[in-house]
């Protein structure tokens, strides 16, 4: 008998590792230089991550409850269906499914190359293919093998990560003195530190890595919130004592740190200070290891999104079946890859990523009205054992708040970013548009 229901596999350990191995990509390695050129006061720049580690931590125990509500694949999707209607719930799902998530791996992919000092473009490309390819194959064969994979790069990453700051604080030649020197921000604090938590959202995203793959997680209830919570403090520790390490290495007016060309640049030139400069390739290596990490947690959960608008009739219906041998969303899967490789062949992608976190973290403050709503209603899947978020209502409005404040305060100081963000969500629109014509058009009897 054909299966037409994903198996529930995955376990506490893979779920965290997921969640973690989801946010730390290449991130905290190229923002940093940016966040740094915004906020140029060592206090203000880990208060920075400290805000977002907590939003992240807050958006972790909203998701928590909404997911243990609804333990299925689809992530803010499938909440924001349910909470709001299909109409919303689709443009958050176009957002996520057809631009935010295969352009993060095909972006993603295209970084692993950059990092592993591949120079030619077509050899490049052709890696970054084969990576997007090669991962989504493994996916393919098993969501436990798709597991194993993202837990081993993982494991590998931390043990990189960890060493890196351990061997920084312990043997490299930096100051603790730096933490005092600071410059005068080009903006008023009140409007720089909001801006700056844009690519600091952007490092911390993928917090809710879990919620997608809900439908294949064993004891869910259980499971959702706890790898929530501990891969988020995982993350949010790492990403707080690399930017110590940053500020250890250098003070925030050092030339190589205002220098434009180095804005991406930071774990590099942090680690030839502490280091010297034949440090390079190590970095890379690292870098390339924790990019590889974060582009098989994307393939991992990006195909659910499609999986589950599939289902409910809002994308092509072949994406919502499931492989009878392997119980994966099989098409779901090879179609977000080959889109992906679409995506990094064009190598267009890459300043379109900087658009995506203003939607990003829009539909992340829908989901927090979505928890407020369903929470009224008492609305949830029969059988489903939620989660009751930590410090009901307080903690959803307040991570409505920052996530609504990041998004106002960019669309005022930076309205290019927020208008194309605008653009890739409305394009939605007429899609969804087409999509219910089609659909009550067969749904129309015809007069014989």
């Amino acid at each position: 008998m054909a299966r037409t229901e994903l198996k529930r596999d995955l376990g506490l350990f893979s779920c965290t590792m997921l969640v973690a191995g989801n946010m730390i990509g290449i991130g905290i390695f190229i923002t940093a230089g940016r966040i740094y050129q915004m906020l140029p006061n060592p206090t203000a720049i880990l208060s920075a991550w400290i805000v977002g580690g907590l939003l992240s931590l807050a958006g972790g125990l909203v998701y928590a409850e909404l997911s243990t509500r609804f333990p299925r694949a689809g992530g803010g999707y499938v909440y924001i269906t349910q909470a709001f209607g299909p109409f919303l719930g689709f443009l958050a799902g176009f957002s996520s499914s057809m631009v935010t998530i295969p352009g993060t791996a095909a972006f993603l992919a295209i970084g692993v190359t950059k990092y592993a000092g591949i120079l030619d473009p077509f050899i490049a490309k052709s890696v970054a293919v084969a990576s997007i390819l090669l991962i989504s194959f493994v996916n393919d064969r098993g969501v436990l093998k798709g597991a194993w994979l993202q837990d081993s790069f993982m494991v590998l990453k931390l043990a990189l990560i960890f060493g890196l700051i351990f061997a920084g604080f312990l043997l490299g030649h930096g100051s603790f003195s730096n933490f005092a020197v600071s410059t005068q921000s080009a903006r008023p604090m009140l409007f720089a530190f909001p801006l700056a938590l844009i690519p600091v959202m952007y490092t911390y995203s993928g917090w809710d890595a879990t919620v997608y793959v809900a439908g294949e997680i064993k004891n869910p209830s259980r499971t959702l919130p706890f790898s929530l919570f501990y891969g988020c403090l995982t993350c949010m520790i790492i990403y707080l004592s690399l930017a110590c390490l940053y500020l250890y290495a250098l003070p925030v007016n050092a030339e190589p740190f205002v220098t434009p060309e180095n804005k991406s640049r930071i774990v590099t030139v942090a680690s030839q200070a502490l280091f010297g400069a034949r440090t390079g390739q190590v970095i890379g290596t690292l870098v390339a290891v924790s990019v590889i990490g974060c582009l098989s947690a994307t393939i991992l959960t990006g195909p659910r999104v499609i999986f589950a608008m599939a289902r409910d009739g809002l994308l092509p219906k072949a994406a919502g079946e499931v492989n009878s041998s392997f119980a994966t969303p099989s098409k779901a899967i090879w179609f977000h890859g080959l889109w992906a490789c679409v995506l990094a062949v064009t190598g267009t992608f890459d300043q379109l990523l900087d658009y995506v976190t203003v939607p990003m973290v829009f539909f992340a403050a829908i989901n927090g009205a979505s928890l407020i709503l369903l929470r009224t209603k008492n609305k949830f899947d029969p059988g489903a054992v939620p989660y009751k978020c930590f410090a009901y209502p307080v903690l959803p409005v307040l991570f409505i708040l920052g996530m609504g404040w990041i998004v106002i305060n960019t669309a005022v100081q930076n309205p290019k970013d927020s208008l194309w963000g605008l653009a890739i969500v409305s394009a939605g629109i007429p899609i969804y548009v087409l999509i219910r014509a089609l659909e009550h058009k067969k749904d129309t009897p015809r007069l014989s």
